[in-house]
């Protein structure tokens, strides 16, 4: 969070036109720079802010907020409730509990009871902008909230999904041009570029519209300004910190959980806040999460490779209970298809086996270092580190006959010239379209020589048929990854399509 906080307040005695009315009296005005108050205000209780109390001013905050959440330039406050050198820090409440509220960037309160509200970008702009977040906020619970979820599944829901399609806009926080966006949840949930304001008014956003309590926190990190979430759950309280588990620069297809539902001990650590603001929490209910590297949920587990015991495989109940070592192997890539977990053994060179889920029938499946496991259906992707190519296994035949594809279609069924059209959100950057980035294979992983080239936006990739066609019957694997835009952003998650060759 780059946000830098001071404010400044001016008396004066004023003629003004407010809300079409002339006026002529001696009112006091105080003005405001929202980034300036933040700082001043965290400076002087050293971890910060002192938030004025909702209740004592109903009024005032109904008013504020309905102005704000419309967009408003002009608003009131009720003054039997407060006094205007009060109203900022009622303001930063309505802030911190409407993260809907976007790119106010100051606001002038008069002893009339007369407000103005200036944003960072053009008022039109506010208006439209709230209306699409509201859209994809319907769009986004849509899609990773599933029937039977609980609470816990809802925020780690959430918590993942910002990670893997957010990326920290590092870039410009380091030259100092974070632009509007990026401090709002418009940056996170709709560009997928934020500084961690934008990542925890995601979240926080999201999960109050799941009706799961929680609060947004604000102190610092490492002499940083910054902004994290606190999360209720089953009664117990919960402090975690999404920005901080998306690496930077961005990795895609990776989560971090080392501040995922923690406690304010294990949070100490590395973050300083007002902790009298907000709920204590104590609970450690979750923190065996931050052992895990590589995971994946399976039957009310989750097995994972262990960051405390070199990879090694293990599963744990969701409930952080029965803790079990599936087999003393490493294994920090794997993934799992029916009863089999199929693997990196890094016991053993990097080389692909296979066991069952209890660890038993271990076997061996290539003699190359694979890396970057991914199922699709019945197909196993993996990278042969020493070509740096994708190679593909079919599972129902993968020991007897492994390069054998099966004659059954698997995925879109298309024409021997199909041309692929890729678009993406941002321009590309042309240089980082290569054999590596963008792989179309046989099911036996051999290489096809396709073509590509962009079209006139530069936002479409045109992925070209060889020039005698693909081969007819036969099933092919299109891997994108690592793809970059002109502005360095690389691509949030790889993209595996199937498709047969009629």
């Amino acid at each position: 969070m780059k946000k830098i906080l001071s404010f400044s307040c001016t008396f004066i005695i004023v003629s003004l036109l407010f809300f079409g009315q002339s006026i002529s009296a001696e009112v006091d005005m105080i003005t405001v720079v929202y980034d300036e108050l933040i700082e001043e205000s965290i400076k002087e209780s050293d971890e910060g802010i002192e938030l004025l109390s909702t209740q004592s001013s109903p009024n005032s905050y109904q008013m504020i907020q309905s102005a704000l959440l419309a967009g408003e330039t002009e608003g009131q406050f009720d003054t039997t409730e407060l006094a205007y050198l009060e109203v900022s820090q009622l303001i930063l409440q309505v802030l911190q509990e409407n993260p809907e509220i976007m790119y106010l960037h100051s606001w002038s309160a008069w002893s009339n009871g007369n407000m103005e509200f200036n944003y960072s970008i053009p008022t039109p702009l506010v208006q439209t902008n709230q209306q699409l977040l509201q859209a994809e906020i319907n769009t986004v619970l849509a899609s990773i909230i599933k029937p039977g979820f609980t609470d816990f599944d809802k925020v780690k829901a959430i918590h993942d999904y910002l990670a893997l399609n957010t990326a920290y806009d590092y870039d410009n926080f380091l030259n100092d041009t974070v632009p509007a966006d990026s401090y709002t949840a418009f940056g996170a949930l709709i560009n997928g570029i934020a500084v961690c304001d934008g990542y925890t008014k995601a979240a926080q956003i999201l999960l109050d519209r799941l009706g799961i309590e929680n609060h947004y926190v604000v102190g610092h990190s490492n002499g940083v300004l910054h902004s994290w979430n606190l999360v209720q759950l089953d009664g117990h309280f919960y402090f975690m910190d999404i920005t901080w588990d998306d690496p930077v620069p961005n990795i895609p297809n990776y989560v971090d959980y080392s501040y995922f539902l923690i406690p304010a001990d294990q949070l100490r650590n590395d973050h300083q806040w007002n902790e009298a603001n907000w709920p204590t929490a104590t609970s450690t209910t979750y923190s065996y999460f931050k052992e895990l590297n590589s995971k994946i949920e399976l039957d009310g587990y989750y097995y994972f490779s262990s960051n405390v015991d070199e990879d090694k495989l293990y599963k744990i109940a969701k409930d952080g209970t029965d803790k079990q070592q599936i087999n003393d192997v490493r294994a920090p890539y794997f993934v799992i298809s029916g009863d089999w977990i199929y693997f990196s053994n890094y016991s053993h060179g990097g080389y692909l086996f296979k066991m069952k889920t209890d660890g038993t029938a271990l076997e061996e499946l290539n003699t190359v270092h694979s890396t970057d496991l991914t199922i699709e259906g019945n197909m196993l992707s993996y990278l042969d580190n020493t070509t740096n190519q994708r190679n593909t296994l079919f599972l129902e035949s993968v020991i007897d006959n492994p390069i054998t594809p099966p004659t059954t279609p698997i995925g879109i069924v298309v024409d021997s010239d199909k041309m692929w059209t890729v678009t993406f959100s941002h321009k590309i950057d042309w240089t980082s379209i290569s054999d590596n980035t963008v792989v179309v294979t046989s099911a036996d992983g051999i290489p096809v020589a396709v073509t590509f080239n962009l079209d006139s936006t530069e936002t479409k990739l045109l992925i070209h048929a060889p020039q005698s066609g693909y081969t007819t019957n036969t099933n092919y694997v299109l891997t994108i990854e690592n793809v970059m835009s002109q502005t360095g952003q690389v691509q949030k998650a790889k993209k595996v399509h199937l498709f047969y060759v009629r």
